[in-house]
């Protein structure tokens, strides 16, 4: 294992590397997450593969600008990482912002991709694969309520890292999610502030993601992609139809894709609560893109 931050020419990423000779997997969280939300994973693809986990920017210990929060320039920082570590090819697993970031890195670099797992950028928020039932004038007022919302939101700040991870451990108690890995992920993601004043990294960057989140039409991504992907979708009761709906939509816009429900699968935290069964749905996917490459090359 080695932990680095690379130089992508106007900010640095950390990163934490597990070298093999087996193909990359570029790991990318979710908003808010960090590089240690996947150390449940780890043990499962390490042997056989080199893995780069990443603290996207605005997250972790990366640096967070204020600006740089479209998913295609997010993607641009994974692609000069890959540059930098000589990687030519890597297969990308994503978990909600990552997904979204791992599915603008298979449109925009689809030399780059091996493979996509797609856990999140399954529905644009408007538009012919979105959620929204009103009408464009209504939604453009949702979306600016919205990002009201997170800008008049006051930061939270804790005297001690340990006080910020108490605050976290209260709310994830009550639904039976806390675990080691959860501390590891609020512990590494506290940042200094002030003297005795900490909080959570991702913060205020929130309201520059989203404004360009609400406008992401993933349809045009899905389009562009030529990799295998897997989709892993959210399972919960009363999910609403029109997830499913454009879930399905957007998966026949692939040329190779394949749709994995894992049961009880809790969005974006199921890699942190039963790493065993998203990990066996990926490589499992991981030796069906090799087989069939292998097959292709005969």
């Amino acid at each position: 294992m080695k932990d680095q931050r690379i130089n992508i020419g106007n900010i640095e990423l950390q990163i934490r590397e597990y070298k093999q000779d087996g193909d990359a997997i570029i790991f990318l969280h979710f908003g808010g997450g960090n590089l240690m939300m996947w150390q449940g994973i780890v043990p499962f693809f390490q042997e056989d593969y080199h893995l780069v986990l990443f603290d996207l920017r605005g997250h972790g210990k990366s640096d967070k600008p204020q600006k740089g929060y479209h998913i295609d320039e997010m993607a641009q920082d994974v692609f000069m990482v890959m540059k930098n570590l000589q990687i030519e090819q890597a297969h990308i697993v994503g978990s909600s912002l990552g997904a979204e970031v791992g599915l603008s890195i298979a449109a925009n670099y689809p030399d780059m991709a091996l493979s996509l797992v797609c856990e999140g950028a399954l529905y644009s928020e408007f538009g012919p694969y979105g959620l929204w039932k009103g009408s464009e004038a209504e939604f453009k007022e949702h979306a600016a309520q919205t990002l009201k919302k997170i800008r008049n939101t006051p930061e939270k700040v804790f005297p001690s890292v340990d006080a910020l991870v108490d605050e976290s451990r209260k709310g994830f108690e009550k639904r039976g999610w806390w675990s080691e890995i959860f501390e590891a992920v609020k512990r590494y993601d506290a940042i200094k502030i002030g003297e005795g004043k900490y909080t959570d990294s991702w913060g205020k960057m929130a309201e520059e993601y989203t404004k360009n989140y609400l406008y992401y039409r993933f349809e045009d991504y899905y389009r562009l992609v030529k990799c295998p992907v897997l989709i892993m979708p959210d399972v919960y009761p009363g999910q609403d139809e029109r997830e499913k709906e454009v879930m399905h939509g957007l998966f026949k816009l692939l040329d190779q894709g394949k749709i994995v429900s894992i049961p009880e699968w809790m969005h974006p935290f199921g890699w942190m609560l039963t790493p065993e069964a998203g990990s066996k749905a990926v490589l499992e996917f991981l030796a069906e893109v090799r087989n069939r490459t292998g097959e292709l090359q005969d």
